[in-house]
């Protein structure tokens, strides 16, 4: 027997028997008792029509079959739901959305008797849980959550006894791009050049990003696809004797709804350094000063002079540009610093 049916229309009730010779069926309508025999051999199943039902309600629905075979005496008691269907459901919902934000999803129901909605969001998750509409037409809305990005397909089953209409729609899912952080090296020496820089999301997965790069004014942009990974996303590059200076990275990591603009500034030293003959005063008075010569072959922009005088004291020093070594950014002893044609002269008390 069906669970549900529209007020006035024709309920059918099939019975069959699968053993004896002779079956009777009673079936108990609530206001009319209708008894029928049919042979076995001749007539297995058979039909009980009835159209007595022009109210929505719900109907007890009794029946007895009772045969020759043996044990085959059975009785059973169902209910029957008399309602109105459903004429449409519909679903809206943005087509894009950031995983973590609330998304409304809204559900449109007309007509139909005791209508239950559910959502299922796609993505796995357990779904909205069943609501029932008291009224039609009826306009509902939920407040959901993807988690993940992805595109999922949202659907919503409006459904009674009589009718289940299922609607859906594609729901592209996307990370607000808005913690992103860049790091790496912030000096590079030459040669070699190389240098490792990388865009981290923190404790975020990045997915279906694209980030383009700039490493500075003599290169073109560089684009890389960032398809799934919950660690950094990193490139190494190689600069230069053309880049000395301070090169500004700019990196620009963007999927369909939202972008960020990285930069960093890094800064670059040719350090190839030849020295020649160092030379100083033979002699000198007491508390005079002595000057030492020490002729530079090549010269690079990174390049520190460390100085022991042989006398005990603390070392000195003298830094140009940029040092490879970790020195003081200026010697507290010298007096005068000059060039003469790549030879450089430190006078020193």
């Amino acid at each position: 027997m069906p669970e549900g049916a529209n007020p006035g229309s024709t309920v059918e009730f099939q019975g069959s028997a699968v053993d004896g010779s002779t079956n009777g069926l009673a079936v108990e309508l609530n206001d009319v008792l209708s008894v029928l025999e049919f042979v076995n051999d001749v007539q297995p199943t058979t039909t009980v029509s009835y159209s007595g039902y022009p109210t929505i309600g719900t109907r007890s629905i009794t029946t007895i079959d009772w045969s020759d075979a043996d044990n085959c005496a059975q009785l059973h008691q169902s209910v029957l739901a008399i309602e109105n269907s459903i004429i449409e459901a519909n679903i809206s919902v943005a087509s894009s959305a950031f995983t973590g934000d609330n998304v409304a999803i809204t559900v449109y129901v007309y007509d139909g008797t005791d209508v239950h909605v559910n959502i299922d969001l796609g993505d796995g998750s357990i779904s909205v849980p069943v609501c029932e509409v008291e009224a039609t037409p009826s306009v509902l809305t939920y407040n959901v959550t993807y988690q993940t990005a992805g595109t999922f397909k949202a659907i919503v089953s409006a459904y009674n006894y009589v009718t289940n209409i299922t609607q859906s729609q594609t729901v592209d899912v996307y990370f607000n791009i808005r913690d992103l952080t860049l790091f790496g090296n912030t000096t590079v020496i030459v040669p070699p050049g190389s240098g490792t820089w990388g865009v981290s999301a923190g404790t975020n997965t990045m997915k279906d990003i694209i980030c383009v790069w700039n490493m500075g004014t003599n290169y073109d942009d560089i684009t890389h696809s960032v398809a799934n990974s919950s660690m950094p996303h990193e490139m190494t590059f190689t600069y230069e004797e053309a880049d000395v200076g301070t090169q500004t990275i700019h990196v620009n990591c963007s999927n369909e709804m939202s972008s960020q603009n990285l930069t960093m500034d890094v800064v670059v030293v040719w350090d190839n350094v030849t020295l020649g003959e160092l030379t100083c005063n033979s002699s000198t008075l007491w508390n005079h000063s002595v000057i030492c010569q020490l002729t530079i072959v090549r010269f690079g922009t990174g390049a520190c002079f460390e100085w022991d005088m042989g006398d005990g004291k603390p070392l000195d020093y003298y830094r140009d540009g940029y040092c490879a070594a970790n020195v003081p950014g200026e010697s507290p002893v010298y007096i005068q610093v000059f060039w003469t044609n790549y030879v450089r002269k430190v006078e020193f008390l």
